[in-house]
Order: C-alpha cells, then sequence, then structure tokens
C-alpha cells in the first residue's frame, strides 16, 4: 500500500504544470532567473549562484511586486530497500509504529525564506519537517549582510554572516553542508565515524565575516557556540538539547582560490575547526578536544546542453580524548580519521523529454584503532576497533520538468566499520549495508 501511495504521489507531480526550473523558487521569482543561471544541477553552483549568495541573495528583478515575499517550499518522498535499516519512522505508518518504513511520504518537508529582507541583508532560511522522526524543526540556515568595494581598481565583496551550520555559509560543493551525496536515505545504516564538521547543523550557532576579492580569492572566519543554551539557543529551535555540546567558542575558517574562464571555472582551498566538545550525558566535564582540517578542490564545465563537474574533499580530523578516556568511552587517550570524498558529474539539459545528469562518487574513511570507541554490536559495531569504511555511490536524476526530480541512488559498501566480511561480530558482511534509495522531490 505505502508503494502504491509513493508511486501515485509521483504521478500527480508529473500532471502538474511546471514552466521552469526553481532550486529555490523564491530565489529565482525575485530575480526572475532560471535554476539554469544559477545551477548547473540543485544544489552546485554556477558563477553566477556563488555571486548570488555572496552578494547577500538580494539581487532583485525591477519589477518585482511592491509586498513580495520570498518563500518556498521542498517536498521530497523516497523508498529504501536495504538489507540493514535503522528504526527511523515515517509519521503515516500506523501498522508498525516501533519498526523501520522504508517508504518515507514524506522523506522531508522543507520550508524556505530565501531572498532578500531588506536594503543588503538577504537570507535561506530553512525548517524542515522530518519524516521518520515526525518532528519540526530550525534547519541549516543563513542570514547575512554584502556590499562591495573597489580595491585597487577590483571587486571586493565582503559581508557578514549569521548562521547554524559551519560550511553551510560555503560557496563550493566540497564543504560538508553542500557536499555529495546531496540527499541520502534516513533508514539506511551508515557507518559510525564521521568528521565532526559535518554534524553541526543546529547544534551550534554563530557569527563570521567574509572577504571575496577579484572574483579569485576568498577568505571567510566564523565563530560559533552551543544552542544549547543562551543567546545561540534559538538556532538550534525544535532540535535541542543539541546532541553534541560544545564547550566554549568554535573558531571555523575557510579559504579558497577560484578562477573562472570562459564556460569553465575552477577552485581549490582549505577550511576547518578546532571544537572542545563535553561527552554526551556528561554536562559541565572537561571537554574532548576536536581539530579538523581540510582540503578541497572543484571544476566545473557549463556548455550549452553540456555540463560536468568534478569535486574531492579530504578531512583530517584529530581527536584528543581528554573526557572520554577516563570515563572509558574512548579506549586512547587519542585517536584520528581521515576522510576523503571524490565524485564525478556529468549532466544534459535540453532534451525533448527533460534533463538528465548521473553521479559516481567514491568515499573512504580510516582511522585509529579504539576497541571501546569501536565496540562490536550488531549491524552498527566493529569487531576489529577500526572506524575504516569504503566503497561507491551510483545516482542517475531525471528532471521531467524541471523542478521536478526523480533520483535513484545505489550506495555499494567494500567496507564497513573496519572490515569486509563479518565487520560487527555478529556475521554480518560490508555488502549487507548496500541500499537502494529512490527518491522523488517536487519544488514551488
Amino acid at each position: 500500500m505505502r508503494r502504491k501511495i509513493l508511486f501515485l504521489t509521483l504521478g500527480m507531480l508529473l500532471s502538474l504544470p511546471v514552466a521552469r526550473s526553481y532550486a529555490i523558487p523564491s530565489f529565482a521569482r525575485q530575480t526572475g532567473m532560471t535554476c539554469n543561471d544559477c545551477h548547473t544541477f540543485f544544489p552546485e553552483l554556477t558563477p553566477a549562484g556563488r555571486e548570488f549568495k555572496l552578494k547577500g541573495y538580494v539581487s532583485t528583478r525591477t519589477d518585482i511586486p511592491k509586498f513580495f515575499i520570498p518563500v518556498a517550499m521542498l517536498a521530497t518522498a523516497s523508498y529504501t530497500v536495504a538489507d540493514q535499516t535503522t528504526t527511523g519512522v515515517a509519521p503515516f505508518d500506523t501498522s508498525n509504529n516501533n519498526g523501520t518504513d522504508r517508504t518515507n511520504i514524506p522523506q522531508a518537508l522543507n520550508f524556505f525564506y530565501g531572498g532578500r529582507i531588506w536594503n543588503n541583508i538577504g537570507a535561506m532560511i530553512q525548517a524542515t519537517y522530518d519524516g521518520p522522526s515526525n518532528s519540526l524543526a530550525l534547519d541549516s540556515s543563513d542570514v547575512r549582510y554584502a556590499n562591495t568595494l573597489k580595491v585597487g581598481g577590483k571587486d571586493l565583496v565582503y559581508g557578514v554572516t549569521v548562521n547554524n551550520n559551519p560550511t553551510f555559509e560555503d560557496v563550493w560543493n566540497t564543504s560538508p553542508a553542500w557536499g555529495y551525496p546531496y540527499y541520502a536515505s534516513e533508514v539506511a545504516n551508515t557507518p559510525t565515524a564521521s568528521p565532526l564538521i559535518g554534524g553541526l547543523g543546529a547544534q551550534v550557532g554563530g557569527v563570521g565575516a567574509y572577504g571575496y576579492f577579484d572574483n579569485m580569492v576568498y577568505a571567510g572566519a566564523s565563530v560559533y557556540r552551543t544552542t544549547k543554551n543562551g543567546v545561540t539557543m534559538p538556532f538550534g529551535a525544535g532540535s535541542t538539547p543539541p546532541s553534541t555540546t560544545i564547550k566554549g567558542a568554535l573558531p571555523y575558517w575557510r579559504l579558497a582560490l577560484n578562477h573562472d574562464w570562459a564556460n569553465q571555472s575552477l577552485e581549490i582551498g582549505t577550511f576547518g575547526l578546532y571544537a572542545d566538545v563535553e561527552p554526551t550525558g556528561y554536562d559541565h566535564t572537561s571537554p574532548d578536544h576536536y581539530t579538523d582540517i581540510a582540503a578541497d578542490a572543484q571544476y566545473q564545465f557549463m556548455g550549452q546542453h553540456n555540463f560536468v563537474s568534478g569535486k574531492f574533499t579530504y578531512i583530517h580530523e584529530g581527536q584528543d580524548w581528554a573526557a572520554s578516556a577516563p570515563l572509558g568511552i574512548a579506549g586512547n587517550t587519542s585517536d584520528h580519521t581521515d576522510n576523503i570524498k571524490l565524485n564525478g558529474t556529468y549532466g544534459y539539459k535540453g532534451l525533448p523529454f527533460g534533463d538528465v545528469s548521473g553521479t559516481l562518487g567514491w568515499f573512504y574513511t580510516s582511522g585509529s584503532r579504539d576497541n571501546a570507541l569501536y565496540a562490536p554490536a550488531q549491524f552498527t559495531g566493529s569487531s576489529s576497533g577500526k572506524p575504516d569504511n569504503n566503497g561507491f555511490i551510483l545516482e542517475a536524476n531525471y528532471f521531467p520538468k524541471q523542478n521536478i526530480r526523480l533520483a535513484a541512488q545505489y550506495t555499494i559498501y567494500n567496507k564497513f566499520n573496519g572490515a569486509s566480511d563479518n565487520y560487527d561480530g555478529f556475521g554480518t558482511d560490508a555488502e549487507h549495508n548496500n541500499t537502494l534509495y529512490l527518491y522523488v522531490q517536487y519544488a514551488l
């Protein structure tokens, strides 16, 4: 029955009359541009899209209605096929509320205020209804002021950003907040280890400043604190108390070199953070210390119909278990992980039946052996005490009416939580976590 509902929903979406493609439709309504101007395929930005964001989301067409309010919505429905799944439950599953619902209708409903607020101040603020957890919360959001001045005859775009997710303010698709895969199953089993810098959305809130000189040199820095209490608590609305508690200030930095020429673009850069984190469930203790340092690169070719992009991200995380080791949560006084993502996308726009794209991604994680931190547990544990995993993600996207996306994504694990065979100590192999994820999206 749930599959029938998913296919019926898809059919209704395909029957809707839609003329243009919108990533965040309110941006398109405000500027008069289509998604092809700002995106190769959402959410990957073109140079024009990066400029729009860096200049504060405020570019506006001259004939915009006087009382225009830049709001939009994105709906996602999905179906997951996997041997191992978590216990997420979609809200409309009344037959097994304590089990797993692999059909998520909706998986998510995203509500956006996306556009100009006043003069040089704009925002992308989103609230998300999450189907598997049946909850509504403030999602990653960014409010910024931006302006431009001349330095040595060259343009310097500068601004101030207030946001609740380090890397969300970034304009390249190599940072964790915007990196591939852009969407994933919420009920599929996933590896235990992941860098802190990719898991702080709505857990922190902060302010930062940035500058982009001559469309070439970008530099930015921000300072965050926990959303558990104090002035930053509203940044985690709906998701507090946070699962990750930062003690004191969390500094984040970003440097990048960019070059645009003809219909191509190349970026190389680095970003990182330092954080003091209290172990979960232990308030006001001496914190653990995380240091994340990353290197990244992105290439784009944007033809009249053909689009090609390649992205690389490497994140080294150092972990000092000043609190977790004495508590027995970690078996070592310090650990580390190394995380790599490499992916390439080809897309074609302008076919008689719509637009298409395909992505091949490779991921890799290795790290220190820690038998306490990575302990045996059925499906989710590690019998080797290692966090290692690697594999591939293949994805095909079809846009029949451009603001509708139909996608099939398949994740292949060669290694999961430290091993290929019997990784958890209970006879589960890495390939048992291979996942087929089907999803459909509609933006309005």
